[in-house]
């Protein structure tokens, strides 16, 4: 997996059952030069790399302002080269102003799908653009208000589309089988809006893959809010350390995850991974 070298993203696969297997990529901005958009986004001048010292994983934000924008869809910002059929898309979102949100199955600049979240009016609404035109699918009553960071993210399985807000199913509706495929991701913000993305996150289904041979693993736990290499729990700091002793460009970091543990404290783990030189990242969910 070299996607990590392509873009400044993670790559792992998530072991899941014998017919279905998870590849998933995290877009953290964390390393991406401040002041204008990524390389590797496709984007107008609204978007640029920011450091947010109130992010939820620091220090960089991927900040929208689109107070100019005269397009009566918004702005959007997508990633080049990646398309999404089935799976999990989520980011972390603070909307300032106007309404912001996730774009996928997106064919064109004006025909692609949207969850947007309003904080003025309290919505959270799920929307298909075709041609320009946007029509909205389903909707859902929020308690929230500017300024706040939020968790939001689509499940697509082919057939509905899932939307999540700050990790609860507030909504699904049918999925348009005319837009059903692989399409771009982004994010959007509309309405004259400004907000700040930390991380861009993507869960892809994918059919499973062969077993491995001819790699050596090293083992991480996490569980119960500890990192543990064998019998010992270690700080997020000794963990570096020893990744760093320890890493190989043969080797695959296999990180096992209780499902209670908190996505944050995973993603730090796989990002110290990342810094030390990592690149087959894989993840086993224990129950």
């Amino acid at each position: 997996m070299n996607r990590c070298r392509i873009i400044p993203a993670l790559a792992f696969v998530l072991a899941c059952t014998a017919a279905v297997a998870q590849e998933s990529y995290l877009w953290s901005f964390d390393r991406d030069p401040a002041g204008k958009a990524s390389s590797y986004l496709l984007a107008d001048s609204a978007w640029s790399v920011a450091v947010d010292s109130g992010a939820p994983t620091q220090p960089n934000v991927l900040v929208a302002n689109a107070a100019g924008c005269t397009n009566a869809l918004g702005s959007v910002c997508a990633v080049q080269e990646f398309k999404l059929e089935q799976g999990r898309l989520w980011t972390r979102v603070n909307v300032f102003a106007g309404a912001a949100g996730l774009v996928f199955r997106m064919r064109a600049p004006d025909n692609f799908d949207v969850l947007m979240v309003t904080p003025d009016g309290s919505r959270l609404q799920l929307m298909a653009v075709r041609n320009g035109a946007a029509q909205e699918l389903a909707s859902s009553v929020l308690k929230t208000t500017f300024g706040r960071w939020h968790r939001m993210g689509v499940e697509l399985d082919g057939r509905t589309i899932g939307c999540y807000f700050d990790g609860e199913l507030r909504m699904t509706a049918a999925e348009d089988p005319m837009s059903v495929g692989k399409g771009a991701i982004g994010m959007i913000v509309a309405g004259g809006g400004r907000a700040h993305f930390d991380d861009l996150n993507v869960d892809v289904i994918t059919a499973a893959e062969p077993a491995r041979r001819a790699e050596t693993v090293v083992q991480v736990l996490l569980a119960n809010n500890q990192i543990s290499i064998g019998d010992t729990a270690v700080t997020l700091k000794e963990l570096t350390d020893r990744l760093a002793q320890r890493f190989d460009s043969s080797q695959r970091l296999l990180l096992l995850v209780d499902k209670n543990m908190d996505y944050e404290r995973v993603e730090q783990v796989m990002k110290t991974a990342v810094s030390v030189g990592f690149e087959k990242i894989s993840i086993e969910l224990r129950k």
